[in-house]
């Protein structure tokens, strides 16, 4: 079983959730995680045959993974009750998290946030590799 490295693989997570138009994969023999995207400027070749899921595992974005604007809605129902709606409204368009961020830290919430989007982002990370054969490495 290969071990992926938890913060290259949450990069690649981060990186493959729309818009950014990234894509990552790690490869099951050896946990190696492989980044494309415009953004990253210049990159190691991918291998020709990337796209043969036997041989490299494509790294699902956060969206697929019940992260992003669900675990933001998830933090708000344990920690905010009440403002699930106002939350909603800042999360819409470009910008949305850092408003949310934003207001968590003018609540004192920011330290309890960062916490639980790391701990539910590790847990998600985690899951998934398990189901890949995989073994997370934080």
């Amino acid at each position: 079983m290969a071990t992926v490295n938890a913060d290259e693989l949450e990069n690649a997570m981060i990186l493959a959730d729309p818009p950014r138009a990234g894509r990552a994969w790690v490869c099951p023999a050896s946990g190696a995680v492989l980044v494309y995207a415009d953004m990253v400027g210049s990159h190691a070749p991918l291998p020709e045959d990337i796209h043969d899921e036997a041989r490299y595992i494509p790294v699902p974005g956060a969206a697929r993974l019940g992260l992003g604007p669900a675990q933001v809605a998830d933090f708000v129902r344990l920690h905010m009750p009440g403002d699930e709606e106002g939350v909603a409204a800042l999360l819409r368009g470009a910008g949305g998290f850092e408003r949310f961020a934003r207001l968590a830290q003018q609540r004192g919430l920011l330290p309890a946030w960062h916490a639980f989007r790391q701990e539910r982002t590790l847990a998600a990370l985690r899951t998934w590799c398990e189901a890949k054969g995989l073994r997370l490495a934080a």
